[in-house]
C-alpha cells in the first residue's frame, strides 16, 4: 500500500467529505484526490521518480497536498524547518541532493540569495502569487492531467525528515512508503476515531508529527490546520469547526487552561485531546479534564519510527487523574505492530522493571539515514533498531522513559537520570518548566546544572530550589546548579533542546 492510497480509499468512500480546512478554505476527498494527482503528474515533468522535492512553508493545504503526491511520483518528499536559518536550510537541501525546490513566497528571497549552496536544485517552485518566481506550481497543477500516476515501489523512500538535532547536527530519516503506512495502521488501530471525528491539528507540517493527518484521513476523518497556534484562534476554530479532537504539546495545554474566560467557551464537542513530547503534570491533566470536558491519551514515537509504537490510553488518563499519578510518568503500552524490547548492554533483555535501552522491530522502523552508511549500522543491531532511550517496563506492560542515554549525567562516577531530577525540581510550586543537563566539572567529571521557569508571579531563590531536590533525592542527583531563564528552547514539536542549553549556559550558581 502507498501512502497515497490514503487518500484514493477516502475519496471513494467519502468523496463529498471535507478532508481539509484551513481558515476559510474547504477542501473535500474527491478535491484532494484530484489535486494529489494533478500535483504528482506535474513533478514528474520536472524529476525522475528517486528525486528528492523539498518543501520550505509555513502550514497551509498545499503542504499536505505534498505529503502526499511527492511520494505518489516515487519522489522524496523533504521537509524543511521553517525556522531554521536560511543558511542551515540550504544546507540541507544539499545535503538532501533535492531536484526540486518549493517554497512559499515569504521566505523565497532568502533562498535565493543562498541558491549557490544548493547546486543540485534544478527548478525553484513559488507557492505564491507576486512572488517573483519564475514559475507557480499552481500553473504546473493545474496544466497536468487528473490521473492516476504510475505506482512507485512501496519500499521506495515516500518522506526524507530531517532529525530535530535535539543532541547533535540533523539527521535525514528515509521513511518508505511501507514504513509511514504501518505507523498510520498502527495508530488508527489504537485511537478512536469515530466516523464523525473532526481533528484539529496545531502543530507544524514540517515535522514528522504531520503523520497524524494521514492516521485521520485512512479513517476519511476531516481535519483542520492552523497556521499558527494561539489560544484564542484555537478556542474559536473548537467553537465554529464543531472540533471532536486535536493535538497539543502539554506545555500548549497548560498556556490554554489559563487563557481569560477559557470557562465560559463552548467547547462540547471537544472529546479528546493526543499529546506528546513529554509527560503531562497531574494538576493540569485534573484541570484539562475538568475544564475542557474531555479525555487525553498519549502517543511516544520518534522521526525514524514513522510514527508512535508506544500508546497510554484514555482509561489509564482517568486512572492517573483519580489518584494514580505514577501511571503519568509512562510513554505507554507498546502498540499491535511495533516489537519492543529493553535490553542491556549485551542486547539481554533486561528483568521486568529494570533500567535498558528501548529497541524496536517492526516495518515502520525507518530503512536508513541518508547518505550516512555509518550512522544507519550503528543505528541497527541484529535487525533491532537502537532508539538510544533509557527505559524500564512495568508488571502491567507500561514503558516509562527514563533519559535519553546521551542526556545521562554522569557525576563522580555515578549515573544520574536528567528525567528523574526535572521531575525533583518540578515539584518546586514556584517551578513551572525545568531542563536538566550536565555541565563539566574539574572533580566530578559532570555537576548536575538545572534551567528553571518559574511560574507567572512565583519566586525562588536557587538554594530554595536545590533545599527541595535534596529532600526528594540522593544527595550527588541534586543540582549543584541553578539558572533561571524566561523560556526553554524547544524545537517544532515542543521537544527542549538542551544541546543548545548546553551550548549557552552560564556558569552554575553552586549551592553551599
Amino acid at each position: 500500500m502507498l501512502i497515497n492510497d490514503i487518500v484514493e480509499y477516502a475519496a471513494r468512500k467519502r468523496p463529498d467529505r471535507p478532508a481539509l480546512r484551513f481558515e476559510d478554505e474547504t477542501v473535500t476527498f474527491a478535491g484532494l484526490r484530484d489535486r494529489v494527482r494533478r500535483t504528482a503528474n506535474a513533478l514528474l515533468a520536472l524529476a525522475a521518480p528517486g528525486d528528492r522535492v523539498a518543501v520550505l512553508s509555513g502550514n497551509r493545504p498545499e503542504y499536505v497536498d505534498l505529503y502526499y503526491a511527492v511520494p505518489a511520483a516515487g519522489m522524496a518528499l523533504t521537509f524543511l524547518n521553517h525556522r531554521l536559518h536560511p543558511a542551515e536550510i540550504a544546507a540541507l537541501v544539499d545535503h538532501a541532493q533535492a531536484s526540486v525546490l518549493i517554497v512559499s513566497g515569504e521566505h523565497l528571497e532568502a533562498m535565493r540569495e543562498h541558491r549557490a549552496a544548493m547546486p543540485t536544485v534544478k527548478a525553484v517552485l513559488a507557492l505564491d502569487e507576486g512572488s517573483g518566481a519564475d514559475r507557480l506550481l499552481a500553473d504546473l497543477v493545474a496544466a497536468a492531467p487528473a490521473t492516476e500516476p504510475p505506482r512507485p515501489d512501496e519500499d521506495s523512500v515516500a518522506w526524507l525528515v530531517y532529525t530535530s538535532g535535539t543532541t547533535g547536527r540533523p539527521k535525514g530519516v528515509m521513511l518508505t512508503h511501507r514504513n509511514l503506512v504501518t505507523g498510520v495502521i498502527g495508530s488508527v488501530s489504537h485511537w478512536d476515531l469515530p466516523d464523525d471525528t473532526v481533528f484539529l491539528f496545531c502543530f507544524p507540517l514540517c515535522h514528522v508529527g504531520g503523520y497524524v493527518v494521514l492516521v485521520n484521513h485512512l479513517r476519511a476523518c476531516t481535519v483542520g490546520i492552523l497556521r499558527g497556534y494561539d489560544n484564542e484562534t484555537f478556542l474559536r476554530l473548537v467553537e465554529e469547526w464543531r472540533v471532536t479532537q486535536t493535538g497539543l504539546a502539554p506545555t500548549m495545554i497548560a498556556f490554554l487552561l489559563r487563557h481569560p474566560g477559557i470557562e465560559d467557551r463552548d467547547l462540547g464537542t471537544l472529546e479528546a485531546i493526543g499529546y506528546g513530547a513529554s509527560a503531562i503534570p497531574a494538576p493540569v491533566l485534573r484541570r484539562g479534564m475538568e475544564v475542557l470536558g474531555c479525555d487525553f491519551y498519549q502517543g511516544m514515537g520518534m522521526s525514524e519510527l514513522g510514527g508512535n509504537v508506544l500508546h497510554f490510553g484514555r482509561a489509564e488518563h482517568r486512572r492517573a487523574a483519580a489518584g494514580e499519578t505514577h501511571l503519568l510518568a509512562a510513554a505507554g503500552r507498546p502498540m499491535d505492530l511495533a516489537d519492543i524490547r529493553i535490553v542491556d548492554a549485551d542486547f539481554a533483555d533486561v528483568p521486568a522493571g529494570e533500567p535498558g535501552e528501548m529497541i524496536v522491530r517492526g516495518d515502520q522502523v525507518m530503512r536508513g539515514y541518508w547518505r550516512e552508511p555509518g550512522l544507519t549500522a550503528a543505528a541497527f543491531q541484529d535487525g533491532w533498531f537502537r532508539t538510544g532511550d533509557v527505559a524500564r517496563q512495568d508488571a502491567e506492560g507500561m514503558v516509562y522513559i527514563v533519559d535519553r542515554m546521551k542526556d545521562m549525567i554522569i557525576t563522580g562516577g555515578e549515573n544520574v537520570a536528567s528525567r528523574e531530577v526535572e521531575e525533583a525540581v518540578l515539584g518546586h510550586p514556584a517551578v513551572a518548566e525545568a531542563a536538566v543537563f550536565g555541565v563539566p566539572h574539574p572533580e566530578w567529571g559532570e555537576a548536575v546544572h538545572a534551567v528553571v521557569v518559574l511560574r507567572p508571579d512565583a519566586s525562588a531563590t536557587a538554594e530554595e530550589i536545590i533545599a527541595a531536590c535534596r529532600e526528594r533525592l540522593g544527595g550527588y542527583k541534586a543540582p549543584r546548579g541553578i539558572e533561571f531563564a524566561a523560556e526553554l528552547p524547544r524545537n517544532v514539536a515542543g521537544k527542549v533542546l538542551k544541546r543548545d542549553l548546553r551550548a549557552r549556559h552560564t556558569t552554575p550558581k553552586e549551592a553551599t
